[in-house]
């Protein structure tokens, strides 16, 4: 494994999470020492890539607090002392540059007054197994919850013959059942999120040859799955949809890049910031486009791709 693939596992992986440690906590220095065990590393080397991690997720809160549309975004937010907000999801949320820790830290940075927030981004999660996680989240006593799921309901396994991990009729059911169960049950406010598009060509070459692999066709369609069943969403497939190119994406097709990744953040809080009450749709990309914010090598710059918070309609762990 080389040292980028070291630093890649540690950004997607936080034993933290895994159900079992979840309900029976164990030392952070024993979560650093499953890490250090599986790379075949030194536990300094795993602090080193997580310190590292932390600090690229500052930058790019501080990057897009540099944008003014994105500040009214945030103070925008319906999010007021005391609320508690957790994030349900896969890699996409457990991401340690991901749009849930970006949210977080720009509202910390931003001085945002007493709100908890609670990352369950678990990576590999389907619809199905965050509905196994359910007690973990409502041991948290939520006031908001934001589901970014469905992408791992769409990975296939197999090699001369292959098979869905979640079917389409029951990721249907799962995502009904979590939406009655956050809003009936912790009477919280349950906003789901589209899941990003996918790049077929990219996927073809990054798992030939390997047991797993996704259809961008059915991505798109379990993010009109979403549509479908979530009365409160924000439509970040259809965003992303629109952006000119795919630096969004990670080179494995199904990813975000880091720049995807506060595209991602940067839309959520636009669609948050647009609908303060519970029980509506959220479509982040109506009457607007996003603006380029990349350099000529695609990293960013303090103005990416932030203006989802502004047109004619737009107010703003």
């Amino acid at each position: 494994m080389t040292d980028d693939e070291r630093t890649r596992f540690v950004r997607y992986t936080r034993p933290e999470r895994w159900p079992l440690l979840d309900r029976f906590p164990v030392s952070g220095e024993l979560h650093d020492r499953i890490l250090a065990e599986i790379l075949v590393d030194s536990t300094d080397e795993v602090r080193r890539r997580r310190h590292g991690l932390r600090s690229r997720a500052h930058d790019g809160a501080a990057t897009l607090l540099a944008d003014p549309a994105y500040q009214a975004a945030l103070r925008r937010l319906p999010f007021h002392g005391g609320d508690r907000v957790a994030a349900l999801g896969d890699s996409l949320t457990a991401d340690r540059l991901g749009w849930f820790e970006l949210l977080t830290h720009t509202m910390r940075l931003a001085g945002y007054p007493g709100v908890a927030t609670h990352n369950l981004g678990l990576s590999g999660d389907t619809t199905a197994d965050a509905l196994e996680r359910f007690d973990l989240l409502e041991a948290f006593r939520p006031t908001h919850v934001l589901v970014l799921l469905g992408t791992n309901d769409a990975r296939r396994h197999g090699r001369s013959t292959d098979h869905r991990m979640v079917t389409p009729s029951e990721t249907q059911r799962n995502l009904r059942v979590l939406d009655d169960l956050i809003r009936g049950t912790l009477h919280a406010r349950a906003v789901f999120i589209t899941p990003p598009p996918g790049d077929q060509a990219s996927i073809d070459r990054s798992f030939a040859g390997e047991t797993v692999r996704w259809a961008a066709a059915e991505l798109d369609a379990v993010a009109a799955q979403v549509r479908d069943v979530a009365v409160d969403h924000i439509d970040l497939h259809r965003v992303l949809r629109r952006q000119p190119d795919r630096t969004w994406l990670d080179p494995d097709g199904v990813h975000l890049s880091a720049y995807g990744q506060r595209l991602t953040a940067a839309t959520i809080a636009a669609g948050l910031s647009r609908s303060t009450t519970a029980g509506r749709s959220v479509d982040a990309a109506d009457d607007r486009e996003f603006g380029d914010g990349r350099d000529a090598g695609g990293a960013g710059h303090p103005g990416d791709a932030v203006d989802a918070a502004a047109g004619p309609t737009a107010a703003a762990d």
